[in-house]
């Protein structure tokens, strides 16, 4: 009876882990898929930003065929650009706070170049 109880069990319990198991993978490639749209979103956003600030201030760039900033041209001399990180800049108004401009840090080989821009992100 015993032995009857025991492999009564295990056969219940495989048999929810076959029944559980499709749908808790569905849902985590569901979220993998959202999370990696949004990392793709993100991305194309902090880009374009990127082009828009190194525009308006004429400085001659280069972009990736996905629309990344790859290389600029600063005094005559190309820098291949290897990471870019965009931080706002605020400033304390009633209730909270209030983003005035971007310092953008380009990180090239050896060097890293900085920019403070007043362009907003949109």
């Amino acid at each position: 009876m015993k032995r009857q109880t025991m492999f009564f069990g295990i056969l219940v319990s495989f048999a929810l882990l076959v029944w559980v198991s499709p749908q808790a993978s569905a849902q985590n490639y569901g979220q993998i898929r959202a999370l990696k749209r949004r990392a793709d979103t993100v991305t194309h956003q902090k880009s374009s930003f990127v082009a828009r600030v190194l525009s308006s201030y004429k400085i001659p760039y280069q972009t990736t065929e996905q629309g990344i900033v790859a290389r600029l041209h600063i005094e005559n001399r190309w820098y291949d650009v290897n990471q870019i990180e965009i931080v706002p800049v605020t400033r304390e108004v009633d209730g909270g706070y209030q983003v005035i401009a971007h310092e953008i840090f380009f990180y090239t080989e050896g060097e890293i170049l900085h920019l403070v821009s007043a362009v907003t992100i949109h």
